[in-house]
């Protein structure tokens, strides 16, 4: 009886494994999104920023643990959609990209903020 039990247990398991987790609040820039065709910013969603063969690539994590990758068109005046069947539309505008991929919106810094190694005293 216990083998039939576990047995039950195992794709359940497998289940919990492959779902998508939230990220961390320390991953990447926070940046405002408005997702799900909501017409509100907020900055809810995180950045990462990574160069592949000399492009720049934006993954942009949602809350709930989805993400949208995005790259650096060549002349660096849009952010094209990496992957899936949304295509996107976005322009730079100054100093950030606006960028509407399917019903989710966001703004992306053109540049990383600053570092700083200061520590509080």
């Amino acid at each position: 009886m216990r083998l039939a039990s576990a047995r039950g247990l195992i794709p359940v398991l497998l289940l919990a494994a492959c779902s998508q987790t939230p990220a961390d609040a320390d991953d990447g820039e926070p940046i405002y999104c408005a997702l799900d065709g909501a017409s509100q910013f907020k900055p809810d969603c995180r950045l990462e920023r990574t160069v592949i063969d000399d492009q720049p690539v934006f993954v942009v994590r949602h809350p709930d643990g989805g993400f949208r990758r995005l790259l650096a068109s060549k002349d660096g005046q849009h952010l094209e959609a990496a992957d899936g069947a949304d295509a996107s539309q976005s322009a730079r505008k100054g100093d950030r990209y606006e960028v509407i991929l399917g019903d989710d919106k966001y703004v992306i810094p053109v540049a990383a903020p600053a570092k700083t190694d200061a520590k509080p005293k």
